[in-house]
């Protein structure tokens, strides 16, 4: 027995959620929707199935790939997006070489017995469909190019969710469950019938920890406080109180939050002391299923999705600028040092103005970014710990971080002359780093450029956090206090 899986259904009514995500991908339960269809084909024996996609085909084919994970083989067909299956099939043509298929929509959550209902479609003529509490269960067994035109009972444009043997196929009965997913209400309502023992066939990953509440790998949680379902890789703090909650994977709820009611979708922040109740919360995407309303949050600290680049690059320069100010507030007593040693060596010019490129970035009209210049000083001494100390007042504006490649001058750029150079480009203009740390004051530029080429490619959060360390341990260093001449033509270095 072979599958035909129609996973290409638009879901308008569940837009904004459908606007991110297709959807076949849609989280229900913790899992994508189309999971639960293929857990239930792989259960019922089947191992060949052909899946119609259209609305972001892509993201589907890398998220479900060859289907090794259900011991199945799987294999993808575009459709133009809710195309009738009636034309879907004929399309396939003298691909569907077999007789009988078990054709079925992925976008409906359901729990019946499969293996039973193509047990007993097998002792009757022609095609059979299967129906739940009178309702068109999305399952048919259909049989050779005759009866498919019948398939368009599974058409979604136009649904019937009462059916009878007029329609021109047997209509066999199951016992069983099964949600539609029409709507937003439907959709926020079937996590909570699941967990009530609804869908009884359904998987669900976790372990049942307590008998209200069951947790996925990894997650933290305190398990006496709170009911309901929580993701891996989830992070609940002590001090917040879940009644009734549905957490998707890496999921994080902040201090004092209480949620009921709610679900939470993957990678979102709920940040301390949110109350949430009758909700769906994407990122910051806050819905209430109970009056409609659907409000984008532009709080960061109350909801956030932690995926999206701009949030963390927001939470990476805020983060920098605290770390600036820190090292600005332990320098205080070197400034006194600075001024005199500068006053005394250069009193005419004891502090001077340079141009950089900088972290933060401008579009032109074309909408390519581009790093930003900007002016900074540098004491005009020969101690370069000294030199730099003004430099901490543009990590506070955001133009550089504590942790990177070099500073260099709009000229100093200009002398690249091959793509490698460029490398260095894709990490952050910092303070502290390996070519500021490592490498000698006077060696070739293009021994800086080529250690921030490979830092550029290779770098971590846990080798940016060693070279911030050994910059700190370094400020006693002799590099640290060397009056060594430096070329022009390179910049300074901080250590």
């Amino acid at each position: 027995m072979k599958a035909i899986l129609f996973a290409d259904r638009q879901g308008e009514t569940l837009s904004p959620l459908t606007d991110r995500i297709c959807m076949a991908l849609l989280p229900v339960l913790i899992k994508p929707l189309i999971y639960h269809s293929l857990d239930t084909l792989s259960i019922a024996q089947i191992r060949e199935v052909i899946i119609v996609i259209s609305q972001q085909a892509d993201e589907v084919e890398i998220q479900l790939a060859s289907g090794d994970y259900w011991g199945m083989q799987l294999t993808y067909m575009l459709s133009r997006g809710q195309e009738s299956p009636a034309k879907v099939l004929a399309r396939l043509g003298s691909a569907l070489s077999d007789s009988e298929y078990l054709i079925m929509r992925a976008d409906i959550l359901r729990s019946f017995d499969i293996e039973a209902f193509l047990e007993q479609a097998s002792q009757l003529v022609g095609s059979v469909l299967a129906t739940i509490d009178g309702q068109n269960a999305g399952v048919g067994l259909f049989r050779n190019a005759d009866h498919w035109e019948s398939s368009n009972m599974l058409d979604w444009s136009t649904w019937k969710s009462s059916l009878s043997e007029k329609e021109g196929m047997t209509i066999l009965p199951m016992v069983g469950d099964l949600c539609l997913l029409n709507s937003l209400l439907a959709y926020h309502q079937v996590h909570f019938e699941a967990l009530s023992g609804r869908f009884l066939s359904i998987i669900v990953p976790g372990a049942q920890l307590t008998p209200y509440l069951k947790v996925g790998h990894r997650a933290v949680v305190n398990e006496q406080n709170h009911q309901g379902l929580v993701g891996a890789f989830c992070h609940v703090h002590a001090q917040a109180k879940l009644n009734n909650v549905v957490l998707s994977e890496h999921v994080t709820v902040g201090q004092q939050a209480a949620l009921e009611h709610t679900v939470v979708l993957p990678w979102s922040y709920l940040g301390e002391g949110i109350e949430l109740r009758n909700a769906i919360v994407w990122g910051n995407v806050l819905i209430r299923v109970d009056t409609g309303a659907v409000v984008h949050v532009v709080d960061h600290f109350l909801l956030t999705d932690v995926r999206n680049s701009g949030f963390q690059e927001w939470l990476i320069d805020w983060g920098n600028r605290v770390l600036g100010m820190l090292a600005l507030i332990g320098s205080l007593p070197l400034w006194p040092l600075a001024i005199g040693l500068a006053m005394w060596q250069n009193a005419n010019f004891p502090l001077r103005e340079i141009e950089l490129v900088g972290n933060l970035r401008w579009h032109d009209a074309n909408g390519v970014a581009h790093r930003q210049k900007f002016t900074t000083w540098e004491w005009n001494v020969k101690v370069p710990i000294l030199r730099h100390l003004p430099k901490l007042l543009a990590v506070l504006q955001g133009n550089m971080a504590m942790v990177g490649v070099r500073p260099l001058s709009p000229q100093q750029l200009e002398f690249r002359q091959v793509p490698w150079q460029r490398v260095r480009d894709l990490a952050p203009v910092g303070l502290l780093g390996p070519s500021q740390l490592g490498v000698p004051r006077d060696a070739p530029r293009e021994e800086h450029w080529l250690v921030e080429a490979h830092y550029a490619k290779t770098r971590s959060l846990i080798f940016d956090t060693r070279w911030l360390v050994q910059g700190v341990l370094g400020i006693l260093s002799k590099r640290a206090w060397s009056t060594v001449h430096e070329d022009k033509q390179q910049t300074s270095s901080f250590l």
